[in-house]
């Protein structure tokens, strides 16, 4: 059985999508017998601003992030996984899944294995685990401030679900919607402070309160119990414009927590 490793393959500056200075990376993390490839692109300056874009089925997202990158300094990381949302590895001629955003606690990781692979397996747990263990000491734990991009279908996740649900009320308390707005196109965050902010520029907003909610891995569950600031910017597939605004419109919150100096995220 092979040990999960994280290999440097190599580093180029890309021409042609990049502003100057963009610099793109490119990480092969091993999960059992399969590579899985992580991309990172930007600039040095305000590196502690983290782009994120999980599920590669979801271009839209990543679309936003790059032409956003190309107006501002910061890191965006995102997986490529053949444009599939879930990463699927194998193990002794056995398929396994997982969700690349439900893998940041232990009780994630054997969910997001059981349900998605309809068995469950101590060495295939322990790889994910692995793997997420990497992106959090590469990546997670060096930002100030974490943004995650992600879409969603018409008519299935919009800032109603969170507004309408009895159950997810207690995890939600708190939601603003502009009647003017797509509901699908809205903003997520697990700060207090950076909803109230979110609100007065009259974005579709929801506060998450981990408090709470129970833990699924998730990545803002896992941010926001170790102090990590966190934005989840959700759109609708090909709402690309509508995604960008959000994005353009947190440009003083991103710019704020980007000048920030030292160690952001101190664990309680």
């Amino acid at each position: 059985m092979k040990k999960s490793v994280v290999i440097l393959l190599f580093s180029l500056v890309l021409t042609g999508c990049n502003s100057p200075g963009n610099v793109s990376s490119v990480k092969i993390y091993s999960v059992g017998e399969t590579k899985v490839s992580l991309i990172e692109q930007g600039s040095h300056r305000h590196r502690g601003i983290l782009l994120v874009n999980l599920h590669n089925n979801e271009s839209t997202s990543l679309k936003a992030a790059k032409q956003y990158l190309n107006d501002i300094s910061g890191r965006l990381i995102y997986i490529q996984n053949n444009g599939e949302r879930l990463i699927k590895f194998k193990d002794q001629d056995k398929n396994y899944f997982f969700d690349p955003n439900r893998i940041y606690s232990t009780a994630g990781i054997d969910s997001t294995i059981t349900i998605l692979s309809s068995h469950y397996n101590a060495y295939a747990a322990a790889e994910v685990s692995k793997f997420a263990k990497s992106l959090i000491a590469d990546y997670i734990h060096s930002s100030n401030l974490i943004i995650s991009l992600h879409n969603n279908r018409d008519n299935s996740l919009s800032v109603l679900t969170y507004k309408n649900d009895s159950d997810r009320e207690k995890r939600f308390g708190k939601a603003f919607i502009n009647p003017a707005m797509d509901i699908d196109d809205f903003i997520l965050t697990t700060d207090t402070s950076i909803f109230n902010r979110i609100k007065e520029k009259n974005i579709n907003v929801v506060w998450e309160n981990f408090h709470a909610i129970k833990d699924d891995g998730s990545l803002s569950v896992y941010a926001a119990r170790h102090s990590i600031p966190y934005i989840n910017i959700e759109a609708e597939h090909e709402h690309l414009e509508e995604q960008l605004r959000m994005l353009l419109n947190l440009e003083d919150i991103i710019k704020e927590y980007g000048q920030k100096t030292g160690k952001y995220n101190n664990e309680k």
